[in-house]
């Protein structure tokens, strides 16, 4: 049973961050977006999509960590896996607990209306800066997902070989 629960929580993990990646995320930053509500509040919409998506990610990330755990296996395989695990932990924790913060803050700053244009071109820089590194984050941990997703449909049945089958048996 533990198993049919860490494929779907795997399933559903890479397949949000799949969509959001692939759909969602271009979509706010789309024309017909960005002309009816403007880039800058597009933006606005988007950080409140992606501090949901990180919460998201992090659940998905703690079930698949404790049922990896609950599993048990002790061997080199487990701990590997485990270690993925772990380490998507650490990456979904920093870029919802610190980049995605960082990045609403420089964004506001970046377009108070107290801010000179030069400061809101270096801000931009500064933005693009950090955006390119949680795009790097967001990519590592799709990847992540999905190799954890294949490590499990290739789970505890995989290496079983089936009863062979006579086929003039058949009763």
């Amino acid at each position: 049973m533990w198993h049919v629960l860490a494929v779907v929580n795997a399933a559903v993990w890479f397949g949000a961050g799949a969509f959001l990646t692939a759909v969602v995320g271009p979509s706010f930053f789309s024309a017909a977006v960005t002309d009816l509500v403007g880039r800058q509040n597009a933006g606005l919409i988007a950080q409140t999509v992606l501090a949901k998506y990180f919460v998201w990610q992090g659940v998905c990330a703690c079930v698949a960590l404790l049922l990896q755990w609950t599993r048990g296996g002790v061997g080199r395989r487990a701990w590997r896996s485990r270690g993925l695990l772990a380490g998507l932990l650490v990456l979904v924790a920093v870029g919802g607990l610190w980049l995605q913060p960082k990045m609403v803050a420089l964004n506001r700053q970046r377009h108070a209306v107290t801010t000179s244009p030069e400061e809101q071109a270096v801000l931009a820089r500064r933005f693009g800066m950090w955006h390119g590194v949680s795009q790097v984050g967001n990519l590592l941990v799709l990847l992540g997902a999905f190799a954890h997703l294949v490590i499990l449909a290739h789970g505890p049945a995989a290496h079983r070989s089936a009863p062979a089958v006579d086929p003039q048996n058949r009763a």
